[in-house]
């Protein structure tokens, strides 16, 4: 069994929705929707509606289960501290994943026009190429 949980908050200047998804084998996704101006109930009932089909997830990301026994206080105060201190990403497990697919996209993007870039180069080389062997031949 699956479960989908929608969270709305307000991201400056936006209201933005956040959509979790997790199964039952740990399967996790998450996607994020800008609603704009704050939604009313309606709005979020036609969104859920008409739009849940539209929303594109990030990659499924597995997630630990956590065991059944209990860390004491300060041994969780310890890790706490720890994992702060270490440089990692702040945020909810959902921020976390669209900041690594956006990551992903982004280093995708910068692939594209470098690549797109280097054609345009080569294109330009090819012309002056030509243009100094026409001047060349001597008509």
């Amino acid at each position: 069994m699956s479960y989908c949980t929608l969270t709305i908050c307000f991201e400056a200047p936006f209201w933005v929705g956040v959509v979790e998804s997790e199964d039952d084998e740990g399967r996790y996704r998450v996607a994020k929707h800008t609603f704009g101006s704050e939604p009313t109930d309606p709005e979020v009932g036609v969104f859920i509606h008409e739009q849940w089909n539209e929303l594109h997830f990030t990659d499924e990301l597995q997630v630990r289960k956590s065991g059944g026994t209990k860390i004491s206080y300060k041994r969780m105060q310890r890790m706490i501290a720890k994992e702060v201190a270490s440089h990692a990403r702040r945020g909810t497990k959902a921020q976390q994943a669209l900041a690594e697919a956006r990551d992903v996209a982004s280093t995708e993007r910068k692939h594209r026009s470098a690549a797109v870039k280097r054609e345009k180069q080569e294109e330009r080389f090819l012309q002056r190429t030509d243009k100094r062997k026409r001047k060349h031949r001597g008509h």
